[in-house]
């Protein structure tokens, strides 16, 4: 992150504008003290502006992480016709980009005292990747997208990748978050795979 600028200093008016200047706060005052104002001045733009890309002051903290979560949702759409290894690989191509090195929110989110915020937000956000990902197997298995068959293997490998990236941020000498993930989900999809077919 770039080393915190005076207040009211003008910037672009961008996403990662008010990104930068939102988690430059969180970390000198915490989650909880800073305003939609107090990122207004930061960032040198309107309160309207900010309102324009964050419809919260938690929208601001998410940024980086909705860009993997968009990126994993646009990585499923292709590949393998193996619905569960497609799903595998958009996630971790979606944490590539972080190499070794955690992306703010979530490297300091307890400094910032915002690790509950991130967990609140965490389901809802997640959502749309785990409709997908239901939908993609249940078109393979011949199966309703809220079926078990359908929705369990999902809800399972994204849990775990979720779980493997917070370990991972805590890991003194990583290894990158590509790998971490990688080695957390995919026995969960091989699993998947023998339960819906133990012949394969």
């Amino acid at each position: 992150m770039a080393a915190s600028r005076g207040p009211g200093r003008p910037r672009a008016s961008s996403a990662e504008t008010i990104h930068e200047a939102a988690l430059e706060l969180f970390l000198e005052h915490g989650y909880d003290a800073v305003s939609v104002d107090d990122i207004a001045r930061r960032a040198g733009v309107s309160r309207g502006t900010v309102f324009s890309y964050c419809d919260s002051k938690a929208d601001a903290l998410w940024v980086g992480l909705d860009a993997a979560i968009e990126r994993a949702g646009d990585a499923l759409l292709t590949g393998t016709d193996d619905a569960l290894q497609r799903l595998v690989e958009a996630i971790v191509a979606a944490v590539e980009p972080w190499g070794t090195t955690p992306p703010t929110a979530l490297r300091d989110a307890s400094t910032m005292g915002a690790a509950e915020a991130l967990r609140d937000g965490a389901p809802a956000r997640l959502q749309a990747l785990l409709d997908r990902a239901s939908l993609a197997l249940a078109l393979e298995r011949d199966a309703l997208p809220e079926s078990t068959d359908a929705a369990v293997a999902p809800v399972a490998i994204i849990s775990a990748a979720c779980a493997a990236v917070v370990a991972w941020t805590r890991t003194p000498g990583r290894d990158s978050a590509a790998a971490t993930v990688r080695h957390a989900i995919e026995p969960i999809a091989a699993a998947s795979r023998m339960d819906n077919d133990p012949d394969a």
